[in-house]
């Protein structure tokens, strides 16, 4: 009688417990109203598919928010509050919620922002992070702009930038110029694989969305008259040259400075000089042109320190032939520099002159009393 007394306890025990181990949405409600986060979301799953209605999903919602909102109020975001909102961001119902979306974006980039400067920066965390919402362009910027500051990082910023500059809200991501530049170096590779031939005008279309080229062109126009190395200012013309952007003024501009930096042979070259056999027929167009370069600092003149010497004379007759007024307007103002005539903020804006001085045949480019006055100055 007592094992049967004891396995009526026994049961009757374990069916109390079992009944009591699924929670009712009543008990949620409770929990809702004590604002009892942790318990909450362990249990309400419980509730049968079937039954998570319009009320179930009106409680999800408001706890979540509140328990994000929590999260947020905290000087700092912990892995376990990290980890929860992950979990959480799975439920279909919060993963459509806009509002938690913006949470779950803000708790983990904050969480991010820390561990990433731990001995052992989080580059899974951060993939992970990224996977869960890979087409998300919001997140993929803000990774992106996470991430770009850290020289030994294991994953690419234009990983996560391809995804934010094919979205419709390119336009307000292209006036970062972080973006910027990391765009740049895209199409710098792009235009180094692709050759003076390739289709650029359908790697630009492939690469950004429309509402970009604005920001992306006045970069592209900064970098044709202020470039930081040969290439860019070739790549800039070819980037506005493949969209059309370019006018007959920009390319007597830019073909003029292309021939006295470091032209290589090929189609560019041809073009280019030819371009400067049109210039000696028009003294305006080449005043236009000598105006533009007299906003550069220093003045293009590579070629004149070419160890091509058949290529070097071959470019400075052809100046002299048909376009004698960029020799002489730089003759005068490397002498001005040396003669300390003027005040020149950069130093030196003829950074070659002396190359071009020291040539054999620089009397008959220039005038021998320049030549002269050159060496005299210089002799002081």
């Amino acid at each position: 009688m007592m094992r049967i007394g004891y396995l009526f306890i026994f049961l009757s025990f374990t069916i109390s417990t079992s009944s009591w181990g699924k929670y009712t949405l009543p008990d949620l409600e409770v929990l809702a109203q004590e604002e009892n986060f942790t318990e909450f979301f362990n249990h309400a799953l419980d509730i049968r598919p079937i039954e998570r209605k319009e009320s179930w999903r009106g409680m999800v919602t408001k706890m979540a928010d509140g328990y994000a909102r929590r999260i947020l109020a905290k000087n700092e975001v912990k892995k376990v509050d990290f980890s929860k909102i992950e979990s959480l961001y799975s439920w279909p119902s919060l993963k459509t919620d806009e509002v938690f979306k913006l949470h779950r974006q803000e708790i983990g980039l904050r969480y991010l922002k820390n561990c990433l400067k731990q001995t052992e920066p989080c580059w899974s965390t951060v993939q992970s992070f990224w996977e869960v919402d890979k087409n998300d362009p919001e997140v993929a910027f803000k990774l992106a702009e996470l991430t770009i500051n850290y020289p030994g990082k294991s994953l690419s910023t234009w990983g996560y930038l391809d995804v934010a500059l094919k979205s419709s809200l390119s336009e307000f991501y292209c006036k970062k110029d972080f973006v910027l530049q990391s765009l740049w170096e895209k199409f710098e590779i792009d235009y180094i694989r692709l050759g003076t031939k390739g289709n650029l005008l359908k790697k630009i279309d492939e690469t950004v969305h429309p509402d970009c080229l604005i920001s992306l062109n006045q970069w592209t126009l900064n970098k044709l008259n202020k470039p930081d190395k040969s290439i860019d200012r070739e790549l800039a013309y070819q980037i506005l040259e493949a969209q059309g952007k370019t006018t007959p003024a920009l390319s007597d501009f830019f073909f003029t400075v292309y021939l006295l930096e470091s032209p290589s042979q090929g189609e560019l070259f041809n073009y280019a000089w030819n371009r400067l056999t049109e210039l000696s027929k028009s003294i305006n167009r080449r005043d236009a042109v000598i105006s533009k370069i007299k906003t550069l600092d220093p003045l293009p003149d590579q070629v004149f320190a070419s160890m091509d010497e058949l290529k070097k004379r071959a470019i400075l007759g052809h100046f002299k032939n048909n376009f004698p007024e960029y020799l002489y307007f730089y003759t005068d103002q490397c002498l001005l520099f040396y003669g300390g005539k003027n005040i020149f903020p950069n130093g030196n804006p003829t950074m070659r002159c002396q190359n071009l001085m020291g040539l054999e045949e620089a009397g008959k480019l220039l005038g021998t009393d320049k030549v002269e006055k050159y060496f005299k100055v210089r002799s002081i």
